[in-house]
């Protein structure tokens, strides 16, 4: 029996035996103390392949024959030890072996049958398209591993776009033979993008949007831009080990890039999503939206709380922290999400929570490519803050992405779209769409009439009590409320006026005028809290909030959502009119969006 250490296996002495370590795993093959030494002796043939007979050979006793046929079979079973006679795939020659010692090195390191991946690697042909010094690197690594480049009939092909020798990704690709596989590699003048391997024009469209939001990220943080000619090296010799994971099958199935950024030249593995099958926009039906079970289209999971109705507590969540960040951590991931978290640590948080979220992503579809040279230096220009608020981080976290969400809609709707509507978001479609038909029918209530007043004996609640005494006595903003109505719909249009200057602070709906009057109260303590914190907290600017606001949807229960967009989808039909709305269902850098999320309009 012949057998061959694994490279990255390690043994030291122990009391019960000798312990192994090998890929990530650790045991204990148990014995006396002189097995260790039985075993050191033989480390050197191990490493370099040797039988049994060879063992006990060198033991200098055949009554060694049975301890160490034991030792072997045990490391066999433990992966330690390469039986070479069951291997498959033939086994290089003592000389092939001697010039490829790096290469069968990692082969024996990370393969099942690394000999078999010797073959396949040493059968590849690849074809290098660009120049510069990351295609260079590339060249130099498949020469130390012996591939060969052959443009005419490649097994993969690296195609690599540098900002100082630009290449069309797309048509670069339609050149090879048909069904080549591509591993594009930008190395631009701020960052650098490897991988991963595109099979189709639609795989390497989707690693374009990819780059283009890394490149988006570059431009709108404060980052110093990654070090060339360097980070363009490492971006090569980074395409250089995954042409070989490729080849030798070692490949962990994920498709993934790596991000090249920084002064320090720091890389960073990334997600990039499939590629996307159809249309990023999708028509919704309302009806369909009603008819789900609530619970089966809620996706917050058990993070239900407490209602909005009349007798229950209008600050009440039904959102918790994780869960939030769940929800969002695809559009706020590093490099690939369409906004960023802003830096509130020093934005006060009493006595409403503040949250603001930064968009990143460029106006138009996310699936436009980069500029030719990938992420090429561009000047830095932050994307527009947007401001949340509520009565925890959570709420204030959600309503903070919900108008990411909102502002994305905006951008990425085409600008011929003459269909009209509103953008709008929400945890579910239901409370989408409700969010867009109470945003439209916003203006309606407000002009049918002056609507009543809101007064204090009415406010039984001591949170809405609260922030009213708090706008008057510490922030020195005398507000009336008054509550607006529509006919045929139960929710109520509270707005908060500036009583010395008539300026609406908040205009926001509720299930009732409490509700109601809450949720207006907090988006004015918000927006004032959030003036005074500006003298003193290097924040950046904020957007206007918008006109009309549905806070009080966030932490509705989905029954409850669901009678409003029922009663506003009755409306629109007694006016003769029906709800349309278009669903923005995907991002080309994020994939498929964590919620509800496009226009909603009436025709």
């Amino acid at each position: 029996m012949r057998v061959k250490l694994r490279p990255d296996a390690h043994c030291a002495p122990v009391s019960r035996g000798v312990y192994w370590t090998r890929g990530g795993r650790s045991f204990v093959l148990s014995g006396p103390p002189a097995l260790y030494a039985l075993v050191d002796d033989q480390l050197d043939a191990l490493l370099n392949g040797t039988s049994v007979d060879a063992m006990v050979a060198a033991a200098g006793d055949e009554a060694a024959r049975p301890v160490v046929e034991h030792v072997v079979r045990a490391l066999v079973a433990q992966d330690v030890l390469i039986d070479l006679d069951a291997v498959e795939g033939p086994l290089p020659d003592p000389e092939t072996a001697r010039g490829h010692v790096h290469l069968l090195a990692y082969l024996e390191t990370h393969c099942a049958e690394p000999y078999r991946a010797f073959a396949a690697v040493r059968s590849a042909r690849l074809a290098v398209v660009g120049a510069g010094p990351a295609a260079e690197a590339v060249r130099r690594g498949l020469a130390a591993n012996g591939i060969p480049e052959d443009p005419g009939q490649p097994t993969l092909a690296v195609l690599v776009d540098d900002c100082d020798d630009p290449l069309d990704l797309l048509a670069a690709a339609a050149e090879l033979p048909p069904g080549t596989p591509v591993l594009p590699v930008a190395a631009g003048a701020a960052l650098a993008l490897v991988g991963p391997v595109c099979a189709d024009a639609r795989e390497l469209r989707s690693f374009q949007a990819v780059l283009a939001r890394a490149a988006d990220w570059q431009r709108t943080g404060s980052e110093a831009p990654a070090s060339r000619p360097v980070s363009a090296v490492l971006a090569g010799s980074l395409a250089g080990h995954a042409v070989l994971a490729r080849l030798a099958g070692t490949e962990d199935g994920d498709r993934t890039a790596l991000v090249v950024h920084g002064h320090a030249v720091e890389t960073r593995t990334i997600r990039v999503p499939e590629a996307g099958t159809g249309p990023a926009w999708l028509p919704a039906d309302i009806n369909e939206a009603l008819t789900a079970p609530p619970a089966a289209e809620h996706r917050t999971g058990d993070a239900v709380g407490t209602g909005t109705a009349e007798g229950t507590d209008p600050g009440g969540s039904r959102t918790d922290l994780p869960q939030v960040h769940r929800l969002a951590v695809g559009l706020t991931t590093r490099w690939t999400g369409a906004a960023r978290w802003g830096r509130d640590l020093d934005l006060p948080q009493l006595p409403v929570s503040l949250v603001t979220a930064g968009t990143v992503a460029r106006p138009g579809p996310s699936g436009a490519p980069a500029a030719a040279g990938g992420a090429a230096a561009v000047t830095p220009a932050t994307g527009p803050f947007l401001l949340g608020w509520g009565s925890n981080r959570a709420a204030a976290g959600l309503t903070a992405v919900l108008s990411v969400l909102r502002h994305r809609v905006t951008q990425e709707r085409p600008a011929d779209d003459a269909e009209g509507g509103v953008s709008a978001a929400g945890l579910t479609r239901a409370h989408w769409l409700a969010d867009g038909l109470l945003r439209q029918a916003g203006p309606e209530a407000l002009t049918r009439s002056a609507g009543t007043p809101l007064v204090w004996d009415e406010l039984g609640n001591s949170s809405v009590r609260a922030l009213w005494s708090l706008l008057q006595e510490y922030f020195d903003v005398p507000v009336a409320l008054r509550a607006h109505t529509l006919p045929g719909l139960d929710w109520r249009l509270c707005t908060a006026v500036h009583e010395a200057t008539g300026e609406v602070l908040a205009a926001q709906w509720g299930p009732s005028r409490l509700s109601a009057g809450y949720a207006a109260l907090l988006a004015a303590t918000a927006r004032v809290q959030y003036a005074a914190a500006e003298k003193t907290a290097p924040q950046a600017a904020v957007l206007p909030s918008d006109p009309i606001g549905t806070w009080s949807l966030e932490i509705a229960p989905e029954h409850q959502i669901h009678h409003c967009l029922r009663q506003l989808r009755d409306r629109a039909r007694t006016a003769g009119l029906s709800p349309r709305a278009r669903q923005l269902v995907r991002d080309e850098a994020v994939g498929e969006l964590p919620l509800a999320c496009g226009w909603v309009g009436l025709a």
